[in-house]
């Protein structure tokens, strides 16, 4: 009698512990079901919510680096923070993250598509982050220690190649003190100074290399003074322009320098603003300019810059763009010619246009692009 009524009481202990475990199967079931619906469901959206907060966060970076160029490049007393080199490496990562997302996203099977969705909202949630810390209250630069130059950050040269290797020449020769890089805007004169910039940092026959961008109208006070800080001095502002450049001339005399003045737009004298005479310690002044006659006005060797040809404006557009584009857009070629013939060689409107489309696979924003350089 007594081992059955254990029996029973076994069994209904039994029948408790499966309810129980089956109650908790079936919230997990329930739970894996509800959150793989979400996930399946919500992927077009949560790719159109990516794309979005990706589109903020581009903005903040170009932001960024105008900040970047107009107060600290051009600043010669002043240097990036790692802070804000870290984050647009951190922006450059996601940015490639997001590519690939996009382009795995048509391959994605129907039932990995839960999986692939969650992969998008950590991508979001990435974004939100890098785009939070992109604020920067504290000013994008800091005081640049002493030293030979300043580094800057630049695009790959694309078809400028020979430009570079006739400036190089010229820089490292006996011959040229004045060097003219002339071209019509946006040709990349910019772009083969600071890769010429750079690679004098590497190492090279002088002491320093300073960058200025000279405003324009040309502000004689503000030059003197730019140069001075590249120099590790300063001039007093209360003296007469005479004064200030008899000081900076006798500052610059004692050293090897390369003065490289970026988008010079008109005439001016050397020795006003207190450029020393450049034979007398072999010394360089690289000017880019649109104009020839500012070159001639300084005696400068004048270094044409050329339009990319058609395969190089074609080649950096595919670079910038991505190549595998004309897979992803059917129809696409003929479009994409167009708007790289649009763009007439120059390097700045190419990479501009060409960022622009970047991630775009509907043929009908191409259009779009093309009818609007049409109409320009």
């Amino acid at each position: 009698m007594m081992d059955k009524m254990k029996d029973k009481m076994m069994d209904k202990m039994k029948d408790k512990m499966m309810d129980k475990m089956s109650d908790k199967i079936i919230e997990k079931v329930e739970n894996f079901v509800e959150n793989f619906v979400d996930h399946h469901g919500k992927l077009e959206e949560d790719l159109n919510e990516l794309r979005s907060e990706w589109q903020v966060l581009k903005r903040r970076k170009i932001d960024v680096n105008s900040r970047i160029q107009v107060n600290v490049e051009v600043h010669s007393g002043q240097v990036v923070k790692e802070e804000v080199k870290g984050w647009l490496e951190d922006v450059q990562k996601i940015e490639q993250d997001i590519q690939d997302v996009e382009e795995r996203v048509g391959t994605v099977s129907y039932h990995k598509r839960a999986s692939f969705d969650k992969l998008v909202r950590e991508k979001i949630d990435v974004v939100k982050r890098i785009r939070e810390r992109g604020i920067f209250e504290g000013g994008l630069g800091i005081k640049r220690a002493p030293g030979c130059g300043m580094l800057i950050p630049t695009e790959n040269l694309e078809g400028e190649i020979s430009a570079k290797g006739e400036i190089w020449e010229h820089l490292m020769g006996n011959k040229i003190g004045m060097i003219g890089v002339c071209g019509i805007g946006g040709v990349g004169k910019t772009t083969i100074m600071k890769h010429v910039n750079n690679d004098l940092l590497k190492g090279s026959i002088f002491q320093k290399v300073i960058w200025v961008t000279v405003s324009y109208p040309l502000n004689v006070f503000q030059l003197q003074k730019k140069i001075a800080l590249a120099m590790g001095k300063t001039l007093l502002e209360d003296e007469e322009e005479m004064m200030r450049a008899a000081a900076l001339m006798e500052i610059m005399r004692r050293v090897r320098f390369v003065l490289i003045l970026d988008d010079v737009r008109e005439k001016f004298s050397p020795k006003d603003v207190g450029i020393p005479e450049l034979v007398q310690n072999k010394s360089k002044v690289v000017i880019t300019t649109r104009s020839i006659e500012v070159c001639k006005y300084l005696g400068c060797k004048i270094v044409k810059v050329q339009p990319l040809s058609p395969e190089e404006s074609l080649n950096l557009f595919l670079e910038k763009v991505g190549r595998d584009v004309l897979q992803k857009v059917s129809g696409l070629e003929e479009t994409l010619k167009l708007i790289v013939e649009q763009c007439e060689g120059l390097p700045l409107a190419i990479v501009s246009i060409a960022g622009s489309l970047k991630g775009e696979y509907d043929i009908a924003e191409w259009r779009n692009a093309l009818r609007a350089r049409l109409e320009v």
